[in-house]
């Protein structure tokens, strides 16, 4: 699969409901990003841009950050906004990574979670150098399965590659572009920050099957019955009722020192 074929998956509706039960980000990942931006901005304009349904959005909220989240699909914004509270610190704004519906030179700090491949990429970083004022901060971060370290998830993947011939992981096309990045992002200055995390996260069982429901990539293999077959296969795979899942964070930093 190439990073081209994702963008044919990126129709999240189906999976919307599920999404909070998705694995987070390594909260020690975050935290450093936290320190990162506010050494330059004590108050920093935050765009969570392809903020779902604000997984995200709520972990910058509860580390006292505000601003705008951008969400293109109308259900996934629509869930987001009904887990918000009337106090939350983002407003909520239909828009794109390559649209993001934002003032010029608006945000200090934009963010894309576990979304920047869905994009196109060229026209999106021409849209957030637009919209970043001068010393801005980009951030693509990612949380994945750890495949490689997780016994349960390299059964699960058995199963997919036996129940999808064209069975491929998604995970494996996004992290050459993850790596990618390391060379592919001339237009932001050098000032570059790469951080990588392993974690784990404890999920019941029904809240990991609601994981794999939430995977919009594998379900446009399958009709609806064949996909209920596999989580039933999934979930007869799981022993206890709780499941220590293995997890990576991955996180560039690009900042932004003029604007083009």
């Amino acid at each position: 699969m190439t990073l081209s074929a994702l963008s044919t998956l990126g129709n999240f509706t189906n999976s919307a409901s599920y999404y909070d039960d998705r694995p987070r980000y390594d909260p020690r990942v975050l935290d450093m990003l936290s320190l990162l931006i506010r050494e330059r901005f004590p108050g920093p304009a935050v765009a969570d841009v392809g903020a779902g349904t604000g997984l995200l959005t709520r972990e910058l909220a509860a580390r006292g950050f505000a601003g705008t989240a951008i969400e293109p699909n109308d259900v996934m914004r629509e869930e987001g906004i009904r887990h918000s509270d009337l106090n939350f610190p983002f407003r909520w704004l239909k828009g794109s990574g390559e649209a993001t519906g934002l003032a010029g030179q608006s945000a200090d700090w934009l963010l894309m979670g576990n979304a920047f491949h869905w994009t196109d990429i060229e026209n999106a970083l021409r849209e957030f150098r637009r919209v970043l004022r001068p010393g801005g901060f980009f951030t693509p971060i990612w949380v994945m399965l750890d495949t490689d370290r997780d016994a349960t998830l390299q059964s699960v993947d058995r199963l997919l590659a036996d129940a999808i011939p064209s069975f491929s992981r998604h995970s494996d096309v996004v992290l050459h572009f993850i790596n990618s990045l390391s060379t592919g992002m001339s237009d932001f200055s050098d000032h570059r920050v790469f951080l990588d995390s392993h974690h784990s996260e404890v999920m019941s069982k029904e809240r990991y099957l609601n994981m794999w429901r939430s995977r919009n990539d594998l379900q446009s293999a399958l009709n609806p019955r064949e996909w209920e077959i596999v989580i039933k296969k999934v979930e007869e795979l799981l022993v206890e009722e709780e499941v220590v899942l293995k997890l990576r964070t991955y996180a560039w930093v690009f900042g932004q020192e003029t604007l083009h």
